[in-house]
């Protein structure tokens, strides 16, 4: 209004700590659903991402369910290629986070721009979310909104590390609503129909938005293009395009893959994740693709950057900032109080100091140990909240892994069926034929019954009976095959029972674990989240009394520089 430069304003939210862990240090992102900041992560030394829910959803109990809701089931999968959320929360003053891991790479979106991805490197990054996608489906999290934004790719590998973001989260705020028969998220270049439709959903509505993104990074099109009506419509209504339809040349298996990926109906696409996975790994063999996993170039951790690159909002904080926090707030109180004492000394030498003033000093020094003491204590208990879980994750690592695993099996074993059902399906129609053969040749055979000789049959006679031997055995062979295939079937039937029974138990077992530990470490996060109270209502008080001190001692002008050098480094 002046006609000065404006500035903005200090975010508050930097150099504070959440949790009793976790420092912020710097806004890297803002979006629909919140913004996300780079903390750091005092018990273990390293740097997470934060992200906090939006005020305007914040205030809203339903979205703030569901935000926390979300996390919990993000956090349960544990895979290797999901964004990990090693916590969640809300703070006393109502600002609810997620802490996830800080990646460092670039959104699959920005490699697509590139138009550099060639043919293997599209099916690795494929294969890779299919695999993440396969356990969080069977652990029954679908996560509605796959689209290249939120698929990272991880930098420091030798090849393409993938990490899905945002799982679920997207259901709560996305870019399509259709309000004709309530609300439906996603985005119009990758939604599914049944999703477009507000129909229920199911986890192929996943398979069909990673067809769109394959479709894209192997032909750098989306499969439909125009507005947001002509992207919906053609998802409902036109046939997908083949990537080869596009003058890429792919094998015709992968052209087969993606358009069964884009059928409109769910049913039509793969039975699962798993299954995508396990084609894919076929596909790529056979193009001699290496489908191992991408390894480390270094022994440095995963970390730095989640979210999208906001180079406008980010601030990069002070060194004294940066390293505040609680355990700075109090260690620069514990050095202010010494400096005021010495200052109410210096201030009155020769002469008694007011009652009120040391009065006010005792009572610092008694909320300044008391902070003390409760700082010990908050490190006791983020140190043992971490360890625990350090050891959920490791223990939901080993669970997942093991179902991955009996998941391929199951692909697998539902493919035998799949087999074993086409081949019987085979025989049945082989044996009706030759049944059809016996009844034409039987009959006839009967009407020249009359004209049969005891001996020396016509030529005519003797083919007919031919014929009606090649029949039987066309039929007995064909009734043979049916018992096989019956049998196999059987088998393969059992077989997949016994796996669904095995990923039943393994699921059980995770959920068990995960409710168990949550039981177990929400009292120590109530506890930590106390002591933080406590630490910062002793500092109120000390701010409080501090106030009169200082005012009294600034009036003493040899003893001014003495007492703001002091108050330099700390904030309230």
């Amino acid at each position: 209004m002046d006609g000065g430069a404006l500035r903005d304003l200090p975010d508050p939210l930097i150099g504070r700590t959440i949790a009793g862990r976790y420092l912020i240090q710097e806004r890297i992102g803002q979006g629909g659903m919140g913004t996300v900041y780079r903390a750091r992560h005092e018990v273990v030394g390293r740097d997470v991402a934060l992200k906090f829910l939006s005020s305007d959803l914040a205030h809203r109990p339903a979205h703030k369910t569901r935000f926390l809701r979300e996390a919990r089931a993000a956090n349960r999968i544990n895979h290797e290629h999901i964004i990990d959320i090693t916590d969640f929360g809300e703070t006393d003053d109502g600002l609810v986070y997620l802490a996830m891991e800080f990646l460092d790479g670039v959104p699959l979106n920005k490699q697509i721009a590139k138009r550099d991805l060639n043919v293997p490197r599209a099916l690795g990054i494929t294969l890779q979310v299919a695999r993440a996608l396969g356990r969080a489906h069977e652990l029954g999290v679908i996560h509605r909104d796959i689209k290249p934004d939120n698929i990272y790719l991880l930098q420091g590998y030798a090849s393409d590390f993938v990490k899905l973001l945002d799982f679920g989260l997207a259901q709560m705020k996305g870019e399509l609503r259709v309000t004709a028969t309530g609300t439906v998220f996603g985005t119009p270049e990758y939604i599914a129909p049944e999703q477009a439709r507000g129909a229920p959903l199911t986890y192929a509505c996943d398979l069909y938005s990673l067809g769109c993104v394959l479709f894209e990074m192997l032909t750098n099109e989306l499969p439909f293009k125009g507005g947001t009506s002509e992207l919906v419509l053609g998802h409902l209504r036109t046939p997908p395009p083949a990537p080869s339809s596009r003058g890429v040349s792919v094998p015709p298996e992968l052209d087969a893959l993606v358009l069964r990926l884009l059928s409109k109906q769910p049913e039509a696409r793969h039975p699962s994740a798993y299954a995508l996975a396990s084609e894919l790994s076929a596909i790529m063999e056979a193009m001699d693709a290496a489908t191992v996993e991408p390894i480390p170039l270094t022994r440095r951790s995963i970390a730095p950057r989640s979210g999208e690159e906001d180079t406008a909002g980010r601030r990069t904080v002070s060194a004294i900032e940066e390293t505040l926090g609680l355990d700075g707030v109090i260690s620069a109180w514990e050095n202010r109080l010494s400096v005021l004492d010495d200052v109410s000394r210096r201030a009155h030498v020769g002469s008694a100091a007011p009652p009120w003033l040391d009065e006010h000093l005792a009572r610092m020094r008694a909320h300044v140990e008391a902070m003390t003491r409760a700082r010990a204590r908050l490190h006791a208990q983020a140190g043992a909240i971490t360890d625990d879980e350090r050891q959920v994750r490791e223990q939901r690592l080993q669970i997942g892994r093991a179902l991955d695993a009996l998941g391929g099996d199951e692909a697998r074993a539902a493919q035998l069926i799949d087999q074993h059902a086409i081949a019987l399906g085979k025989a049945r129609m082989q044996l009706d034929q030759a049944s059809g053969a016996w009844s034409e040749v039987r009959a006839e055979l009967l009407a020249m019954a009359p004209r049969l000789p005891e001996r020396s049959p016509s030529d005519e006679q003797l083919s007919a009976l031919v014929r009606l031997g090649q029949a039987a055995a066309r039929q007995l062979g064909a009734k043979q095959a049916i018992d096989t295939h019956m049998r196999d079937l059987a088998k393969a039937r059992a077989e997949h029972d016994d796996i669904r029974f095995q990923m039943s138990q393994l699921k059980g077992r995770m959920g068990s674990f995960t409710a168990g530990a949550e039981v177990d470490i929400n009292p120590a996060r109530e506890e930590l989240a106390a002591l933080e109270r406590e630490i910062r209502e002793h500092l109120d008080l000390v701010l409080g009394d501090a106030e009169p001190v200082v005012r009294h001692l600034m009036s003493f002008p040899h003893l001014r520089d003495r007492i703001r050098a002091a108050a330099e480094p700390a904030t309230g």
